[in-house]
C-alpha cells in the first residue's frame, strides 16, 4: 500500500464509502491507539489525536470498537496504514513538528541519549594524497588540477573547466563516512549522489574514448550524454567494488540509476530509473530496462526484478527512509550507517518484521524508533548502540 492508496482509503472512510474490510482496518488501528497509553506520553498522545482529528475528520475519534484490539496481523496492517497515511511519519514526528514534544521512548526510560541524524559532508582525496574535509570548508575553489577548477558551492563539489584536453589522467576520490552524504558534479556534467559509507574514484578529466569511475556503497548517478569530436557518444562505465571482490561493471549510455553495493548488504542491487544500462560480471551480461533492478547474490547468481518500487530505492537521496515490505535487518543497516551506531539483537534473535512507509531522514533516532515500535518490536538506545529487544 502506498501513500496515495492510504489517502484514498481514509478519504473514503471519512465519507462512508470504503469497503467493510478497509473500514475494519482503519477502526481497529484507531482502537489500538487507545491501548498504547503506556508507550506515549500524555502530551504526545494529545497532540497526535488533535492533528489526527484535524487531518481526517472528527468522526474518526468517535468510539467505533468497544473492546481493545489484540489481533497482531490486522494491527500490523493498521500500523502500515498509519505509517503511509497523510505523511504521518514525516509530519507528526519530524523535528519541525515535534519541537515541543518529549524525546521518543522517554516515558519507558529506554533513551539514555538521543542521536542526531547525519548530514552533508565528505572527504575529498586529491591526486597528491591531500585530504580535504568538505563539511568544514567554505564556498570557493578548493584546488586546480589538469586545468580543472574544483569548487565547493553550497555543499556540492563541482569540477569546472576545459575537459577536452586529455593529458595525463589524474584521479580524485570522494568518500562519505557514516552519518554523512554528499553530492558532486564531474567534469563531464555527470551528477553523483553518495549515501553514507560510500566512495567514488574518478578522473578529474575524462578521455575522449570512454569515461570510467569506481564506486562502493550506495551511489546514484545522473549520467550526462557526451560525444567526441567525431560525433560518437562516449560510453560511461561504473566499476563496482564490494569488499575485496568485484561487484561487476555497468555500461551506461546516458541515464539515471542507483547502485546499492555495500559489502555487508546482500544482494547487490542496481536499479534503473531512466535510459539504459548493461550489467556484466564474468561471463554474465544482462541489459536492464527502466523500472527494473538487477541483483547479484552472494553466490554470484544474477537475476532481474521487474516493476521495482524505484521511489523506495532512491528515497535516501530525497531525504527519506522509504520502506516497502522491508525486512527489519535492512532497516537496521540503514539506521546503522545514517546515525553511526552499532546494532545489537538481544539474545541474537532477529524479529521477523517488515515495514512500510516513509520517515524523514532528518529525524532523530528516537523519533524514528517511536514509529518502528508501533509494529510491536522494542528498541533500546545505549550510548552509540541500538539494541533490538524484540516484541
Amino acid at each position: 500500500m502506498n501513500e496515495e492508496q492510504a489517502r484514498d482509503i481514509l478519504e473514503r472512510y471519512k465519507n462512508g464509502n470504503c469497503t467493510s474490510e478497509e473500514k475494519e482496518i482503519v477502526e481497529r488501528w484507531l482502537s489500538s491507539l487507545e491501548g498504547k497509553s503506556n508507550e506515549w506520553t500524555p502530551k504526545e498522545r494529545e497532540q497526535f489525536q488533535q492533528k489526527l482529528r484535524a487531518g481526517i475528520d472528527s468522526r474518526i475519534n468517535e468510539p467505533q470498537i468497544k473492546k481493545p484490539f489484540r489481533g497482531k496481523l490486522i494491527f500490523r496492517a493498521a500500523v502500515a496504514l498509519l505509517i503511509v497515511t497523510l505523511g504521518l511519519v514525516a509530519y507528526y514526528f519530524s523535528p519541525r513538528q515535534a519541537e515541543n514534544m518529549q524525546p521518543a521512548l522517554a516515558e519507558t526510560g529506554t533513551v539514555v541519549n538521543d542521536i542526531e541524524p547525519g548530514n552533508n559532508g565528505a572527504i575529498l582525496t586529491l591526486a597528491n594524497g591531500e585530504k580535504l574535509v568538505l563539511d568544514s570548508t567554505g564556498n570557493g575553489t578548493l584546488a586546480v588540477q589538469s586545468n580543472i577548477n574544483i569548487l565547493n558551492i553550497d555543499g556540492q563539489l563541482i569540477y569546472e573547466g576545459d575537459a577536452s584536453d586529455a593529458g595525463a589522467t589524474t584521479y580524485n576520490t570522494v568518500s562519505t563516512p557514516r552519518a554523512r552524504q554528499f553530492r558532486l558534479q564531474l567534469s563531464d556534467g555527470t551528477k553523483v549522489w553518495l549515501n553514507a559509507g560510500s566512495y567514488i574514484k574518478y578522473p578529474v578529466k575524462f578521455g575522449t574514448e570512454d569515461r570510467r569511475v569506481e564506486i562502493s556503497g550506495e551511489v546514484f548517478f545522473e549520467v550526462a550524454t557526451v560525444s567526441n569530436t567525431n560525433g560518437k557518444k562516449i560510453p560511461f562505465w561504473v566499476d563496482i567494488i564490494t569488499g575485496q571482490a568485484s561487484g561487476g561493471v555497468i555500461e551506461v549510455t546516458g541515464t539515471q540509476f542507483n547502485v546499492n553495493a555495500y559489502s555487508d548488504d546482500i544482494p547487490l542491487k542496481t536499479t534503473l530509473l531512466e535510459g539504459g544500462i548493461r550489467y556484466s560480471n564474468g561471463n554474465i551480461s544482462q541489459t536492464v530496462l527502466p523500472g527494473e533492478q538487477i541483483q547479484l547474490s552472494q553466490e554470484g547468481a544474477v537475476r532481474i526484478v521487474k516493476d521495482v518500487n524505484t521511489d523506495a530505492e532512491v528515497a535516501w537521496k530525497n531525504g527519506y527512509f522509504t520502506y516497502d515490505k522491508t525486512d527489519i535487518q535492512v532497516v537496521m543497516k540503514q539506521l546503522e550507517r545514517w546515525y553511526d551506531i552499532e546494532i545489537e539483537y538481544k539474545n541474537g534473535k532477529i524479529p521477523n518484521e517488515k515495514y512500510w512507509g516513509d520517515i524523514e531522514r532528518n529525524s532523530t533516532l528516537s523519533e524514528v524508533l517511536k514509529i518502528l515500535e508501533l509494529s510491536g518490536v522494542k528498541f533500546k538506545i545505549d550510548g552509540k548502540k541500538l539494541i533490538v529487544t524484540g516484541s
